[in-house]
């Protein structure tokens, strides 16, 4: 992988290379189950979330970064 990729965009690849892999498998061993589907749309959900944080420009990732330091409660 290239290494000016943001560590986002990495995780954000690989939870939707999992995902892939699941559904691949499991789409033919249990085909109907609820809770499966349930799993796999948060799976993709998250994996779109960080690929789409890691694609951000640098002006915009960095107001989201000092954004989320914010929200934090108890500053160490």
């Amino acid at each position: 992988m290239n290494k000016d990729m943001r560590k986002e965009l990495k995780i954000g690849i690989l939870l939707f290379a999992i995902f892939n892999l699941i559904n691949l498998f499991a789409h033919d061993i249990v085909p109907e189950l609820p809770v499966l589907h349930f799993f796999l749309g948060g799976l993709a959900a998250l994996a779109f979330m960080e690929i789409i944080i890691g694609i951000l420009p640098e002006p915009t990732y960095l107001k989201l970064k000092q954004f989320k330091k914010n929200l934090r409660p108890f500053k160490k």
